[in-house]
């Protein structure tokens, strides 16, 4: 039996709703941030959580040298921070913080303004994985709110969940 072939595995991940985050570094004054939705829960005790990184950008390196990073959970409506840190407007952004008001983690790290929520954490382990690296997160710092609704990521679309709640 031979692997499933590229194209054929991202269609069938297609099938798998996730939110999505921005990941965001600091290194001496110098901010880098990338969209993931390659992000999870490991364990409560002690607070960890994972993200898949792609070893080809430079925030990946960042956040080696540095060991410190922030996810910033989206809102249903920050659609423009998911897309604009995906690099769908690069060529209209010299720098992809700009006209953003961040307020910062401990380590210096960006946090996006009215976001769903987010955590500050420092590197606890890092594990190559082909073209990835995966970065296993302790959970300094965080915070939630809980009158918003999530931006997700669905069959290479981005949406919105409808709650059936009081329906």
């Amino acid at each position: 039996m031979t692997d499933v072939d590229g194209q054929t595995f991202k269609n069938i991940l297609s099938c798998w709703a996730t939110g999505i985050t921005v990941v965001t570094v600091s290194s001496n004054d110098d901010w880098q941030a990338f969209t993931a939705n390659s992000f999870a829960s490991v364990s409560m005790d002690p607070p960890l959580i994972c993200m898949n990184v792609a070893n080809r950008i430079d925030s990946r390196n960042y956040i080696a040298r540095e060991g410190h990073f922030a996810i910033n959970i989206l809102t249903d409506n920050q659609l423009d921070f998911g897309k604009r840190f995906a690099g769908y407007f690069d060529d209209k952004l010299e720098n992809r913080f700009d006209g953003i008001d961040c307020e910062t983690s401990v380590f210096g790290d960006p946090l996006l303004p009215n976001t769903m929520a987010w955590l500050s954490c420092t590197v606890e382990h890092m594990i190559n994985l082909g073209e990835n690296t995966m970065f296993v997160g302790r959970v300094k710092d965080g915070s939630a709110t809980e009158d918003n609704s999530p931006l997700l990521y669905y069959n290479r679309q981005w949406g919105t969940f409808q709650s059936t709640e009081n329906k």
